[in-house]
């Protein structure tokens, strides 16, 4: 028997994709046994709303500290020196 095709099976790593799949058939409420789009309904279901919760998030924050580090540059700028004849 030819077991060449497992030479770079990681056990782990399949156990823990049979473990999600099966988290996504719980998740979807599905008790029909079929796995068919659980990858599709998850993403629509779970990931999506929030994934697309994080990058507001992140760019709140960023907007942030935009914010901030004007405010810090304009604290700090000191007063530009003009030479003048009375000087």
């Amino acid at each position: 028997m030819d077991t060449n095709y497992l030479a770079n099976w990681d056990a782990k790593a399949e156990q823990q994709k049979a473990e999600f799949m099966e988290h996504m058939y719980k998740c979807s409420g599905r008790t029909n046994g079929l796995f068919t789009d659980l990858w599709k309904n998850f993403c629509l279901t779970e990931a999506g709303p929030y994934c697309r919760q994080m990058y507001f998030d992140r760019k709140r924050a960023i907007e942030e500290f935009v914010k901030l580090e004007q405010e810090k540059a304009s604290a700090n700028k000191a007063e530009e020196f003009v030479p003048t004849f009375h000087d």
